[in-house]
C-alpha cells in the first residue's frame, strides 16, 4: 500500500512514522528545516512508552509527489485544507481513501467535494504532542484515532484503515456516526484549547482549577451538537473532565500553542464555528461566545492564513 503523509507535524508525523516503522511504504509532504532532517536523517518520535527513530524518509512538497497513492492521511492546518484538497484528485488512486486528521467539523465535506464521498472516511486523532524541533516530535499521552464512515456502506473500508493503523501502533476507536465521532471531540476542543491559550495553562491545570467555566463551556457544545442532531449525552463532559486529569494532564493544546509561537489560530474552525451553529440553530451559547472573543483578541494575526503543520 502506497501511503500519503500530507503534513508531517506532530500529528501527520507521528502517523507517519508508525506507518513507516511498520514496513508501510508512506511518502511525507513537508517543507522548511523539518522537511531536510527528516530526509537526512528521519524521525526522532518521543513517547510516554519510549522512543522510536525512523531511517531518512522520503519526503517532497506537494507539487513533487507522484501517485497514485492508496490512502492520503491529511494533517494540515485548515486554512490549508482547500489547496491540499485540491491536488488529491491527482494524486489518489482510482480506489484510493483520503481520511482528513483536523480539528473541526467540516474537513471531510471539504474533500469530499474535490475526490467524491466514496473515497472519503472521517478521522480523528486523540493525541497531546508538538513538535520539539526540526525531526523531533514529542507526545505526552497515549496516542488514539478514530474513524468512522463518512457516507453508509463504507464500514469495510473503515475496518481496513483501522486495521492498518493498528498494526502500525496505533489504537482505534470505530464509531458508526462520524458526525457524533467529531462533534465528541469537539467537546474537548474549543473548551480546552481556548482557556489554555488565553491562561497558558496546560489542560490538567484547567481542568483542576477552572473546572466550572470548563464544563459550561462544554455543556454548550452539546447543546448544540444535539441541536444538529448528534447524540452526545451531557456526562460526555464529565467523563471528558475525568480524563484529562487521568492521562492529558500534560497537554498544551494546539491553540496554546500556536499563541506562543505567534501563529494564526484556528479560532474559526473552533470557537467560532460552534457559536456560529448554535446562532443558526437558535442556542445560546455565551461562554464560547466570550471565549471566542477574547481569543480573536490575543493576536492581530489570528484570522490570518497559516502554513500546513
Amino acid at each position: 500500500m502506497r501511503i500519503l503523509v500530507v503534513g508531517a507535524g506532530a500529528v501527520g508525523g507521528y502517523f507517519g512514522a508508525r506507518l513507516t516503522l511498520a514496513g508501510e511504504d508512506v511518502t511525507f509532504v513537508a517543507r522548511g528545516a523539518h522537511a531536510e532532517v527528516m530526509r537526512s536523517r528521519g524521525l526522532i518520535v518521543r513517547t510516554p512508552s519510549g522512543e522510536l527513530r525512523t531511517p531518512p524518509l522520503r519526503v517532497v512538497e506537494l507539487d513533487g509527489a507522484r501517485g497514485p497513492f492508496d490512502l492520503a492521511l491529511i494533517a494540515v492546518k485548515s486554512p490549508s485544507l482547500a489547496a491540499v484538497s485540491a491536488k488529491l484528485p491527482g494524486l489518489l488512486a482510482a480506489d484510493g481513501l483520503a481520511a482528513p486528521l483536523l480539528n473541526g467539523l467540516d474537513s471531510e465535506d471539504v474533500v469530499a467535494r474535490d475526490v467524491g464521498a466514496p473515497r472519503v472516511i472521517a478521522a480523528i486523532a486523540y493525541m497531546s504532542s508538538g513538535v520539539a524541533g526540526p525531526g523531533e516530535i514529542e507526545t505526552l499521552a497515549p496516542t488514539r484515532a478514530g474513524l468512522a464512515p463518512y457516507r453508509p456502506g463504507q464500514e469495510a473500508r473503515v475496518e481496513a484503515t483501522a486495521a492498518l493503523l493498528e498494526r502500525a501502533g496505533i489504537p482505534v476507536r470505530r464509531g458508526a456516526d462520524h458526525r457524533a465521532m467529531l462533534w465528541e471531540k469537539m467537546v474537548w476542543n474549543a473548551p480546552f484549547n481556548a482557556i489554555c491559550a488565553l491562561t497558558g495553562q496546560r489542560a490538567g491545570v484547567v481542568a483542576e482549577r477552572m473546572e466550572d467555566l470548563t464544563r459550561a463551556a462544554m455543556l454548550e457544545v452539546i447543546a448544540v451538537a444535539r441541536a444538529e442532531g448528534a447524540e452526545i449525552s451531557e456526562a460526555t463532559a464529565d467523563a471528558m473532565l475525568a480524563l484529562t486529569r487521568s492521562e492529558f494532564p500534560l497537554t498544551e493544546p494546539s491553540m496554546l500553542q500556536d499563541v506562543r509561537a505567534g501563529r494564526a489560530t484556528e479560532v474559526d474552525i473552533l470557537q467560532g464555528a460552534v457559536v456560529e451553529r448554535a446562532r443558526r440553530a437558535g442556542v445560546d451559547t455565551p461562554v464560547l461566545h466570550t471565549l471566542a472573543t477574547l481569543v480573536r483578541g490575543l493576536s492581530p494575526r489570528a484570522n490570518a492564513p497559516s502554513a500546513g503543520r
